[in-house]
């Protein structure tokens, strides 16, 4: 199967605009933790608190460019 992500699992990407309700800032850092190929390509990132503590997971096209589901993390 041909690979459809720029990116893979533990890849580390930043977030290229600000959720503020989830508490991420534009540029804050987050992994890869899921690579999606159905029903579309698409990635699941995790961003975390300076303590390692899950604020949010966010699933984006694979460019990054649109947001497919935001899932905040309860503290």
């Amino acid at each position: 199967m041909a690979r459809t992500t720029t990116y893979k699992e533990l890849d580390e990407v930043r977030a290229p605009w600000p959720l503020p309700e989830v508490g991420v800032g534009a540029g804050d850092r987050g992994v890869v933790v899921m690579e999606y190929e159905n029903p579309e390509p698409a990635i699941e990132v995790e961003y975390a608190d300076k303590e390692g503590v899950p604020k949010a997971f966010v699933v984006y096209s694979p460019d990054l460019t649109e947001i497919y589901v935001v899932h905040p993390e309860a503290p």
